[in-house]
């Protein structure tokens, strides 16, 4: 089977070539909330329900979710549910996404914006900056360990807070490596239930992994994750933050979704 991962990020690297011939940093910089002070995700997450509705119109294993819903309908239902955060595809070609979401989502909430895409390049922090998120996604499977330092510290000194994004042991040490001088509320570590090389879930894998997290760093589960009843039991093994995107999107009313999801786990 094809790795998609490859598949990509061999994309990624394409497409953000012709946005440089467009768009020079110096136009970043002067962008308009390039200078806005950002929004806490830990802080959100760590003091709210925990969830982290996401924004996304498709996905290569699903196709498009042809939810009827707007972007602002999804974005502004999300933030009147009680999300702690919400996360914006940026991607294109796979996931339907666009700067332009990003952009359109930071002028309608004010939760705080993951920048949800395939980082693999110091300019994209520096769009994620300009377009008004207030955190980004690395992925450990993308990235070596030298770049995963370089665009931490990029991230960090812009302002912006990371999720860290792994699948499995030798990525969580990995991370733990990389981040052991970092302060522990500027960064998240995520584990993803879907094995990206096949794009099967499965939620032992955050069970799996949780035990070997660094002490006192906020941990998120992502992906598969359907049942309220599945978050209340990774919440008493520890879990804090909850990424959830085509379980909401997959419906016709994501915002109503997500409500219902947040009064069934506190419930």
């Amino acid at each position: 089977m094809t790795d998609i991962l490859t598949k990509i990020t061999t994309q990624t690297a394409k497409d953000l070539k012709a946005r440089k011939e467009q768009i020079s940093l110096s136009d970043l910089r002067a962008m308009q909330h390039y200078n806005r002070k950002t929004v806490s995700l830990h802080h959100s997450l760590k003091n709210g329900s925990g969830i982290i509705a996401e924004h996304k119109r498709q996905s290569p294993s699903k196709g498009s979710f042809n939810c009827p819903a707007s972007l602002q309908e999804v974005i502004t239902g999300y933030e009147k549910a009680g999300a702690s955060a919400t996360s914006c595809l940026t991607d294109e070609p796979f996931f339907g996404g666009t700067l332009a979401d990003l952009l359109k989502a930071r002028n309608q909430i004010n939760i705080p914006i993951l920048r949800k895409d395939f980082m693999i390049d110091i300019y994209q922090i520096h769009e994620a900056k300009a377009y008004g998120a207030d955190a980004i996604l690395l992925i450990a499977a993308c990235l070596g360990d030298e770049e995963l330092k370089t665009l931490s510290l990029e991230a960090l000194n812009l302002g912006l807070e990371i999720l860290f994004e792994v699948h499995d042991l030798e990525e969580l040490n990995r991370i733990k490596e990389v981040t052991k001088t970092f302060s522990a509320d500027r960064f998240i570590i995520g584990v993803n239930n879907r094995d990206l090389k096949r794009f099967k879930t499965d939620i032992q894998n955050s069970k799996d992994l949780l035990p070997h997290f660094p002490e006192g760093v906020l941990a998120i589960s992502e992906s598969g994750i359907s049942n309220p009843e599945v978050v209340k039991e990774l919440k008493i093994l520890g879990f804090q933050g909850f990424l959830i995107g085509e379980n909401f999107m997959k419906t016709d009313d994501p915002g109503h979704s997500c409500k219902e999801f947040i009064k069934a786990i506190q419930s």
